[in-house]
Parts: C-alpha cells; sequence; structure tokens
C-alpha cells in the first residue's frame, strides 16, 4: 500500500532533484522512494549498533590479570 505525502520544495532544487531522477533512470517519487529507505535503514542499524553498546556498558569485560607493563603495551 502506497501513500501520497505533500512537500514544499524551492524550485531549484526541485529541479536538481528531477534532473538526478533523470539521470538514475526513474521517477522522482521512485528515487525520493528509495533515498528515504535507506536513510531508515541506515538510522535503525545505527540505533540498534547503539543499543547494544550501550547495554555492553552496563556489563563491562572483566580484567583478570593486573596492569600492563610498558613493555608488554609496546610489543609487537
Amino acid at each position: 500500500m502506497t501513500a501520497n505525502l505533500t512537500l514544499r520544495l524551492d524550485e531549484t532544487l526541485l529541479r536538481r532533484l528531477r534532473h538526478i531522477a533523470v539521470d538514475r533512470n526513474t521517477s522522482l517519487s521512485a528515487w525520493v522512494t528509495e533515498v528515504l529507505s535507506r536513510a531508515a535503514d541506515e538510522l535503525d542499524g545505527h540505533e540498534a549498533a547503539r543499543r547494544r553498546a550501550l547495554a555492553a556498558l552496563q556489563n563491562p569485560a572483566r580484567v583478570t590479570s593486573g596492569p600492563l607493563t610498558r613493555d608488554d603495551t609496546h610489543a609487537r
């Protein structure tokens, strides 16, 4: 199911977006849908990674040995 969306865009920007869509051999509507879909997927991924990182901070890894010596730190 699709729904209509009304946007107010500057004429210059709209003209540029139409040219981009034509260059990609698609309609402006299809191109905007693709761009917004990729943006939503990316943002969802960032949010999931953020939640995992915050959860990891709640359960930090335990250090079983003492501090590293200078030589251990710089050993290759």
